[in-house]
């Protein structure tokens, strides 16, 4: 297995148990942030579902009330009234933070219906169409919201995993074979000394009794 190449000394096996402590902390908290990232992914994948929903059933009611204003007042009449209609809608996006990730908050202020065209030409249904799309734009800014959200979490993830995987794959065992072959040294250099001592002693005592 691959180490780092340094000299195996008490110093380095120091410092390297102490890097190699800092890597599985690192790991372990890197595993944390994962694990709440994607408690986070998935819920508001829900949540982009439901609001998803929601969103095609306002549209789906949208064009079958334009569909009824046009056979009750005409299509050249609905055209003239749709563009005497401003939209009059306010965004605003805020920001909040979730294990380091930007999330968006989207805001959307819809103004109070109020007519803008003549009563004379246009009927209810012109109304329930507008009212219509605009709680489908509000909707629209809620799901723009969940899946800037879901995207800048699942970028975020990925970043996570390969921080993992590093330290997991190719750090941690790096650190691990090194300390192993600092130990293994050591040991040998050790054993080396005592043998010495042991020559050098039975020498001196052979010295003495002769």
């Amino acid at each position: 297995m691959e180490r780092l190449p340094i000299p195996a000394t008490k110093s380095n096996q120091i410092r390297i148990k102490e890097e190699l402590d800092i890597a599985q902390d690192g790991k372990e908290l890197l595993d944390q942030k994962k694990d709440i990232l994607i408690s986070h992914i998935n819920l508001l994948a829900d949540k982009a579902d439901m609001t998803r929903s929601r969103l095609d059933k306002l549209l789906l009611d949208a064009y079958a009330k334009l569909e009824e204003a046009i056979v009750e007042a005409g299509k050249s009449n609905v055209e003239a009234a749709g563009l005497a209609v401003e939209a009059g809608i306010e965004i605003e996006v805020k920001e909040r933070s979730l294990m380091g990730v930007v999330l968006p908050l989207v805001s959307m202020k819809i103004p109070r219906i109020k007519p803008e065209y003549g009563l004379g030409t246009t009927t209810a249904s012109m109304d329930q169409v507008r009212q219509i799309v605009l709680s489908a734009m509000d909707t629209l800014g809620e799901l723009a919201e969940l899946e800037i959200g879901l995207q800048r979490l699942m970028n975020e993830t990925k970043r996570t995993l390969k921080r993992i995987n590093a330290l997991s794959y190719i750090y941690i065992p790096l650190y691990k074979a090194t300390l192993k072959f600092i130990a293994q040294s050591l040991e040998e250099k050790e054993r080396e000394g005592l043998f010495q001592l042991k020559r050098i002693k039975a020498k001196t005592q052979s010295r003495t009794m002769e």
